[in-house]
């Protein structure tokens, strides 16, 4: 009788044994398809969504479980189906119909349009990819009720719901902080941006000065800077026409371990001998971010910003001088 309870016993514990071996540690990392930085908050689960876990802030997920699919989901953006496997690396494709359901802050949290008490649009990482605008007044009027009016050479003035003007209505910030301090006129401050390292473009549409402070009375134009991206990559780009203008641009990136990360990227354009009396400029913008990820919510950033820029300014010709041929 012993002998039969303790090979019963063996049989049992030897089936739990096998059971608990079928359950395999599923790991991974989702990313954004667009710019590959890591998508915090992802939903990872198996089809019948009973059973799943979400990424952390650098997009990393570990799921005990057995199961042959996973089902990946976030907010603005398509859901996946991928085989499972011990490490698997996710590229979520933004979703342009869910966007518009969403709207992101410049703290990077995801809220209902509907809620938000002020007008905002977003310029995601597809749009500005897509447009390859030589400046910046060619992706930020991609905005409905937005014009910034192109006065040369990167030089601009902003209308946002108002007349066209170059007095200091709006608020110019990069991830949430002002370009320039309180007080300095902010007039073509968007020319000093590296609009080559830029996630993301925020406008908030009228007065706002109760949540951005005094110079936002009109509104507020916010530059998403890119993260360190999940993976490592490196792109490189050139750009030139017949009519002198000619710019070099490069980024690259990756996080270095789990808790390290950089970004660097840089953009030289200069505009030369072209078909509009002096219009030369010369621009040179290079980018570099570094991330610690101090836990799993705390991240600490710093960010370093190199700019050089020189540029001619067309004056005024009178009536005397054009009649005369003095121009």
């Amino acid at each position: 009788m012993k002998k039969i309870f303790t090979i019963g016993m063996l049989l049992i514990l030897s089936i739990n044994y096998i059971q608990a071996q079928t359950a395999s540690i599923i790991s991974g990392k989702i990313i954004d398809q667009q710019t590959l930085e890591p998508i915090v908050g992802a939903v990872i689960s198996n089809l019948e969504g009973n059973l799943g876990t979400v990424s952390d802030i650098n997009g990393n997920f570990n799921l005990e479980a057995d199961m042959q699919t996973l089902k990946i989901s976030n907010i603005g953006y398509e859901a996946q189906e991928v085989s499972a496997s011990s490490s698997v690396v996710v590229k979520l494709k933004p979703s342009m119909e869910n966007l518009q359901t969403v709207i992101v802050t410049a703290n990077r949290e995801a809220s209902l349009r509907t809620s938000a008490p002020i007008a905002i649009s977003k310029l995601s990482s597809k749009v500005i990819d897509e447009t390859k605008a030589t400046s910046l007044y060619e992706l930020v009027n991609k905005t409905p009720g937005v014009l910034m009016v192109n006065l040369g050479n990167e030089q601009h003035s902003m209308a946002i719901r108002q007349p066209m003007t170059t007095n200091a209505y709006y608020l110019y910030l990069e991830d949430g902080l002002p370009i320039r301090p309180l007080g300095v006129f902010n007039h073509n401050a968007l020319l000093e941006i590296n609009q080559f390292t830029l996630s993301s473009v925020e406008v908030v549409k009228g007065p706002v000065s109760s949540i951005y402070g005094a110079e936002a009375i009109g509104g507020a134009v916010n530059l998403i800077g890119q993260r360190p991206t999940a993976v490592p990559s490196a792109k490189v780009g050139i750009q030139f026409d017949q009519f002198g203008y000619k710019r070099l641009q490069f980024g690259t990136g990756m996080m270095t371990g789990k808790k390290f990360g950089f970004y660097i990227g840089g953009v030289i354009s200069q505009q030369k001998d072209g078909w509009i009396t002096s219009s030369d400029y010369d621009k040179t913008n290079i980018t570099a971010r570094f991330e610690y990820q101090i836990n799993d919510k705390s991240r600490l950033t710093f960010s370093n910003a190199y700019g050089k820029y020189y540029s001619q300014t067309s004056g005024s010709v009178d009536s005397v001088a054009f009649i005369a041929g003095n121009t």
